[in-house]
């Protein structure tokens, strides 16, 4: 089991999400599933389909139909006993960072659930293209069985392969870090003068300054910039933590170097 090759200080939830489209903001979930590992127990597994609320579009990328979560309980009934078992987990899956979690924090506001979910990621991807490169079927290959695996692309599927690949990888490369913390930060290695995760400010003479785009090098505390700080809160595509930094910002709040 996967708490035995990987230290973990608290839960790690594995998870997949099929959607109905690539866009969070316009497209929904149609499909979750999620193992649960815990430190010093039995992992749980849970997944369901989704009913949507909206057609499905992009049925030939998983083969998931309208018919098919058309009986399926909604995001908003699932959400609220969803939630806390994520709030207290690590979070782990295949492009996870850049899809999953981005899908799951906009449906729990969609759905008026609150879920400040704040921990380490860690991502086999990430692991594979520093290692290797390609998708999670090569990656399971490389990893774990040269024949692949079949059901690509169904949530609870890509799960199961997903914790595969990346107890292939510990059991191979024996230089991975073996706590979540310390293989988030090789998954996601922060410049170390960012004042957020992104990296969109850094820090100048100890305070914050933009680090992109036309104002980059501008310290966000300069009156000058207050529409694109607005602009940053509420309509950019900009991760929580960006949003609240510039939201903040605007009500004369700065980030306080430590």
């Amino acid at each position: 089991m996967l708490n035995k090759i990987l230290k973990l200080e608290r839960p790690l939830a594995v998870l997949d999400l099929e959607t109905t489209g690539l866009n969070p903001e316009v497209d929904r979930i149609c499909q979750i599933a999620v193992t649960i590992h815990y430190p010093h127990k039995d992992p749980i597994d849970w997944s369901s389909f989704i009913n949507p609320e909206i057609p499905i579009l992009n049925t030939e990328n998983h083969s998931i139909s309208d018919e098919m979560v058309k009986d399926a309980p909604l995001f908003k009934i699932v959400a609220p006993a969803l939630a806390p078992n994520l709030l207290k987990s690590d979070l782990c899956g295949y492009n996870i960072k850049d899809f999953d979690l981005k899908f799951l924090r906009v449906e729990m506001q969609r759905a008026g659930v609150d879920w400040p979910w704040e921990g380490h990621i860690v991502d086999p991807l990430f692991i594979y293209r520093f290692k290797k490169g390609h998708n999670l079927l090569n990656a399971y290959k490389e990893y774990v069985d040269v024949n692949g695996f079949s059901g690509a692309h169904n949530a609870a599927v890509d799960v199961a392969a997903t914790i595969a690949v990346l107890i292939g990888q510990l059991n191979r490369h024996e230089d991975l870090p073996r706590t979540v913390k310390e293989l988030s930060s090789f998954c996601f290695p922060r410049n170390e003068n960012a004042v957020d995760e992104q990296g969109k400010f850094v820090w100048i003479e100890d305070e914050a300054a933009f680090n992109f785009g036309k104002w980059r090098g501008k310290k966000i505390s300069d009156p000058t910039i207050r529409g694109y700080l607005h602009w940053m809160a509420n309509l950019g595509d900009f991760s929580q933590e960006v949003k609240d930094i510039a939201q903040n910002a605007l009500d004369g709040i700065f980030p306080v170097k430590s």
